[in-house]
């Protein structure tokens, strides 16, 4: 199967899983990293910034924006670039994303969680890094994100063996307290969360 074709099927899929899934952007025509959607989480337990999360809790569901992501992947000749461009963005759409869940339909939620390979360094941002501990959805997602690196970058197979382990999906999550702490209005993208040593992708 051509990679015309592959990425044809992916667009399709991207399209119908936001579609059916109610998963939105934080702002109508406005590109941010991060899309959105109110879950019944069903994974196994955490903790995280002192809330306990359990099966069946409201959570807010974070996904990549995986067309800005696409363009990224495209564009970056390395891993420490990608990281850069990444961190850049992320700074952009954090106070977007803490004004997007002041909305009273994510009241009852008070965790964001996603998962993502996008976890080296995002402690300087306030989320946590945990396990994925489901391993069909470790394997798939893993299967996933490469297959797509390699369609959009032609420098996928050296950085992948250069680099293995990077494409290790895990958990991110933070408490909507947290968030709204650190990026709320009045709050600078420079506060402690952030002054922590880089350590993308090392």
């Amino acid at each position: 199967m051509s990679k015309r074709i592959i990425y044809t099927v992916w667009v399709v899929w991207e399209f119908l899983f936001r579609l059916f899934g109610r998963v939105r952007p934080l702002k109508r025509n406005e590109r941010h990293l991060f899309y959105i959607a109110k879950r019944r989480y069903l994974g196994k337990p955490f903790d995280v910034d002192g809330v306990h999360v359990d099966r069946f809790d409201l959570v807010v569901e974070l996904h990549m924006n995986n067309y800005l992501l696409m363009d990224v992947l495209r564009e970056q000749t390395s891993l420490v670039g990608l990281a850069v461009k990444l961190v850049q963005e992320a700074k952009k759409s954090l106070p977007v994303l803490a004004e997007s869940l002041r909305n009273q339909k994510f009241n009852q939620a008070q965790v964001l969680y996603g998962i993502t390979f996008i976890h080296r360094g995002v402690e300087r941002f306030g989320f946590q890094i945990l396990p994925l501990r489901r391993h069909f959805i470790r394997s798939v997602t893993t299967w996933h994100l490469k297959h797509i690196f390699r369609i959009v970058n032609p420098n996928a197979e050296a950085m992948l063996s250069k680099h293995p382990d990077v494409f290790e999906p895990m958990i991110v999550a933070m408490s909507k307290e947290h968030l709204f702490s650190n990026y709320g209005p009045g709050q600078s993208p420079t506060s402690s969360t952030m002054s922590r040593r880089d350590h993308v992708l090392t």
